[in-house]
């Protein structure tokens, strides 16, 4: 058996700047109405809008532990996961009022009912920026065609590969309202940036070990192998 370190000329050590884009019905001509992907339609994003700093994805998991401690102290002999609660968070600019009914947990950009709503089920998928930057500093359209993700057209380079298997696809969740800020100040203190949270829920439909995320191509078979061109 041999143990050889990693080439760290072809190492990649960073993604850049992450675009978040929600699924929509496809109901208009050009953007429809957001909502949860149904497993069935094919999958339709479009951008949710311009972000600056981190966008973050924290998993949450929890792990529970057995112990023997009037024997070996702290030490661990039994872990059992028990699951994740992610949450994604995205410094959203919040200028644009298209944006507000998106972010909402009811879907509307007021609030005040009689009775209690139930929230607004969003799908969101993450991608690195650098996927769709072509050489000469222009961007491609990214597309799902037969199964395979297309670049302009082009299957994707060894590179875009790499930058693919880095999205996150969260299937079904819904965001908190934000805070909103009407800023007084110039220049950059009055760039209109909050943080939108956007909480993941269990998906009923996809399989089993990807019901709150797939990071990667969904298509893969070791993702489920995810068809979102829709059900034939």
């Amino acid at each position: 058996m041999d143990y050889t370190l990693l080439d760290l000329e072809s190492l990649l050590r960073k993604v850049g700047r992450g675009v978040v884009f929600y699924a929509h019905d496809g109901a208009a001509p050009t953007v429809g109405n957001p909502s949860r992907w149904d497993f069935v339609s094919p999958l339709d994003l479009a951008v949710l809008g311009d972000t600056e700093g981190d966008i973050t994805f924290v998993a949450n998991a929890t792990v529970a532990d057995l112990t023997l401690p009037e024997i070996a102290g702290d030490a661990i002999f039994e872990s059992t996961y028990t699951g994740e609660n992610p949450q994604l968070a995205i410094p959203l600019y919040l200028a644009d009022p298209d944006i507000l009914d998106i972010v909402s947990p009811i879907g509307a950009p007021g609030a005040g009912h009689i009775r209690v709503q139930e929230v607004s089920e969003r799908t969101v998928v993450v991608f690195p920026e650098a996927l769709f930057r072509k050489t000469d500093g222009t961007y491609a359209t990214l597309s799902h065609v037969g199964g395979v993700f297309l670049l302009d057209g082009a299957p994707l380079t060894s590179a875009q590969q790499t930058l693919l298997n880095m999205t996150i696809w969260l299937w079904r969740g819904y965001f908190m309202r934000p805070d909103r800020a009407l800023l007084g100040g110039h220049g950059n203190d009055g760039k209109n940036i909050q943080t939108v949270n956007f909480n993941v829920m269990m998906h009923p439909d996809l399989p089993d070990g990807q019901r709150l995320y797939t990071v990667g191509d969904p298509t893969t078979t070791a993702n489920g192998s995810i068809n979102i061109g829709g059900a034939s």
